[in-house]
């Protein structure tokens, strides 16, 4: 009984519970303001009738997949009037202007630092034109470049990623940047966080930043200024709010560890204990991960410091990240490696764009 009393209290008291409350406030009000229009019913209804009509003929005729599309339009016919005012506030996204701006800005003031050696020229001249092809889309219109002298090592399960991310976190000497979706107390973060203590002791440069959904379950608000007592710089992307806007539907989904511009790791595998099964949510858990070493790991530095300094003030700093990095060429070579991301509020769907020239040039199979 004291138990639950105490988890009742934690729950009632907590700022999940406020953050909730304080929507379902928000759209008590908006639903109120309708009720004192009533006498002007007719009109709205008439008026936004008009306006959904008007935004199915503009929905068929954008360059969207047909399913968003349709779901939209089912949306439009089946609630005339809150149908048209979702849609206009979810795309019209103008809770996100200053964030794209933001974005926007972050990749001007890196254009040019990525770049292609010659040396990297030479061989993609050896490939296929399509390959070709696909490589010049990369680097023009996605901005990420293709690298030779890099290697791939490919982790099956988390298990084996953190193991391998553990012993390579301890020789860190300048720099450590982690961006990942979900940070969640635990045996796989604690184990991380006493490095990261260790190393910002010794004064190594870590960052460390999330999504600002962990606030909700998996850690506390204020937990940033707790890494920061550490020496840990640290944040949380798009913080969640009591307040009703688009900005909360962009989140950072990525997983990014960048140690000295030497290693770095991607893949799916988040900080949390489900992840290394030794938490069990829904059976064994499997997902995967990628280290990469060699030249390639640049794209992962410059990734990671434009969404840090989203939302910092002035210009970023990033040469020095990208210089004075020692040589580690592979011992052996894996192609062409293209280390790519998708960013919320940009039409360049990098992601989409790779999975399908992939499956296009599939002469064999595709599983």
């Amino acid at each position: 009984m004291k138990r639950f009393i105490e988890c009742a209290f934690k729950i009632v008291f907590s700022r999940t519970l406020i953050i909730l409350l304080m929507m379902v406030l928000q759209i008590v009000v908006l639903l109120s303001g309708f009720t004192w229009l009533e006498q002007y019913l007719a009109y709205l209804w008439e008026g936004m009738s008009l306006l959904g009509a008007v935004l199915i003929i503009y929905i068929i005729n954008k360059d969207e997949p047909a399913e968003f599309k349709m779901t939209w339009i089912m949306i439009i016919c089946l609630l005339p009037v809150f149908g048209a005012l979702i849609y206009v506030f979810v795309v019209g996204n103008f809770g996100g202007i200053g964030q794209k701006a933001q974005q926007e800005y972050r990749i001007n003031e890196t254009r040019g630092l990525l770049k292609t050696s010659e040396e990297t020229k030479e061989t993609v001249r050896k490939y296929p034109a399509s390959y070709q092809g696909f490589v010049r889309y990369m680097r023009r219109t996605a901005g990420f470049p293709a690298y030779i002298r890099s290697q791939a090592v490919y982790f099956s399960s988390g298990e084996d990623k953190f193991h391998d991310m553990l012993e390579e976190l301890k020789k860190a000497e300048h720099f450590i940047f982690l961006e990942y979706f979900i940070i969640e107390q635990g045996e796989m973060w604690n184990a991380i966080l006493e490095i990261l203590k260790e190393k910002a002791g010794e004064g190594v440069d870590v960052r460390v930043m999330y999504d600002g959904m962990c606030s909700l379950t998996q850690l506390p608000y204020r937990y940033p200024k707790k890494l920061k007592k550490f020496g840990i710089k640290a944040k949380m992307f798009a913080p969640i709010v009591p307040f009703l806007s688009t900005t909360q539907n962009n989140r950072d989904h990525r997983k990014i560890l960048v140690i000295d511009g030497k290693v770095a790791y991607t893949g799916g595998v988040n900080l949390a204990d489900e992840y290394i099964n030794q938490k069990k949510r829904f059976g064994h858990w499997k997902d995967i991960a990628v280290k990469i070493t060699g030249d390639a790991v640049s794209s992962f530095t410059v990734m990671f410091l434009r969404m840090w300094y989203m939302s910092a003030i002035g210009k970023g700093e990033y040469q020095k990240y990208l210089e004075n990095v020692p040589d580690n060429k592979p011992l052996a070579e894996n192609g062409l490696i293209i280390p790519y991301a998708n960013t919320p509020g940009r039409k360049t769907e990098t992601a989409k764009t790779v999975y399908q020239s992939m499956i296009d040039r599939s002469t064999k199979y595709v599983h």
